[in-house]
């Protein structure tokens, strides 16, 4: 005889106060020259890992993340004409996040001639314990379902037959903040991050006792 069955999906949710920040910074450099482009925007990635060195943030830790030359032209009078080169040069840089340094590293951007685009998001330093209490939270939501569902039909649980869980990446970062270089100043920004927030889903499969 064919095993009854009652299959119930459980949401979990955990949230943490983030530890870690990213910070992207992004220069772009125009010239009629080609190398003299790239020439520039070394000097402006050279002058953000000055900075990095003189807050106390090793410079070796700033990677490039994106960098790419671009050949900028406009149509105009019927044609095509070449205005020059734009080199983009980004580099990111994961931290512990603390308020001062990262507060100091900005304003004293501000004062150097790198003149970025600046990106920050925020992370935790163990995902993958958040992501186990998010799971842990989806099986204890769909038990309790189940419980309410089968005291109400009259009917007992019996023994676990499937659980299902989503593929997706749990995410445990926060979105991306964009911050103009017109926006940095010789003040130190009061950063005060939400908290991070992931959630998944399972599926439970009892088998109903006879």
């Amino acid at each position: 005889m064919k095993t009854k069955t009652i299959r119930v999906q459980g949401h979990g949710s955990a949230s943490q106060a983030p530890d870690r920040i990213q910070i992207s910074l992004t220069v772009e450099e125009t010239s009629a020259d080609f190398s003299a482009a790239i020439e520039g925007s070394n000097d402006r990635i050279a002058a953000i890992r000055a900075v990095s060195e003189k807050c106390g943030i090793d410079p070796g830790l700033l990677r490039t993340n994106r960098f790419h030359v671009r050949d900028e032209t406009e149509y105009t009078g019927g044609r095509t004409v070449h205005i020059g080169f734009i080199a983009t040069h980004s580099v990111g840089v994961d931290l512990p996040f603390d308020q001062n340094l990262v507060g100091k590293f900005l304003a004293t951007l501000s004062g150097s001639k790198a003149d970025p685009s600046v990106g920050i998001s925020f992370g935790v330093s163990d995902p993958e314990l958040l992501k186990q209490r998010v799971l842990a939270d989806a099986v204890a939501n769909a038990t309790t379902r189940a419980e309410t569902i089968a005291t109400a039909a009259g009917i007992r649980l019996g023994c676990i037959e499937t659980i299902e869980y989503g593929y997706a990446e749990i995410r445990v970062s926060s979105e991306t903040h964009e911050m103009g270089s017109s926006v940095l100043c010789d003040s130190a920004p009061d950063i005060r991050p939400e908290a991070i927030n992931a959630e998944d889903t399972v599926t439970i499969t009892w088998a109903i006792e006879q």
